[in-house]
């Protein structure tokens, strides 16, 4: 096969784009682009990695619906996590910037929703 292949970004829906991208930026210490306002009224926010790894981008749905995560009435299609190694001082970074803890913390992960209702986890990466 050629050429080549590279996951550059994952994308999350949501109703509110430059919010939700305040959100990710300030936990991770991100800078966002300028919002892209579409001419169908659509808008799209990306939060660049600045290691130049996978980026975060945001982009507004009018019927978005927050997953229900544990329960399957609205499935969570996908989460996001992040490992650290202070899990104290991120767990209250994350809930002061509004995530909402969905599982209470175990040995090694906790399950948070973000503002939007997208869940992820704070791993602990003790190394």
């Amino acid at each position: 096969m050629g050429g080549t292949i590279k996951l550059d970004c994952v994308v999350l829906d949501c109703p509110d784009p430059v919010g939700l991208a305040r959100f990710y930026g300030e936990l991770l210490g991100w800078k966002p682009d300028e919002p892209v306002v579409e001419a169908d009224g659509g808008e799209w926010v990306t939060l660049r990695n600045p290691d130049g790894g996978v980026h975060l981008a945001f982009q507004r749905d009018p019927d978005y619906r927050a997953p229900t995560w544990p329960s399957n009435e609205r499935a969570q299609m996908l989460h996001l996590d992040f490992h650290v190694t202070d899990f104290e001082a991120w767990h209250r970074r994350a809930v002061e910037l509004g995530a909402t803890v969905l599982r209470d913390r175990d040995a090694t992960f906790t399950v948070y929703a973000d503002p939007a209702g997208h869940p992820f986890c704070l791993c602990r990466n003790e190394s």
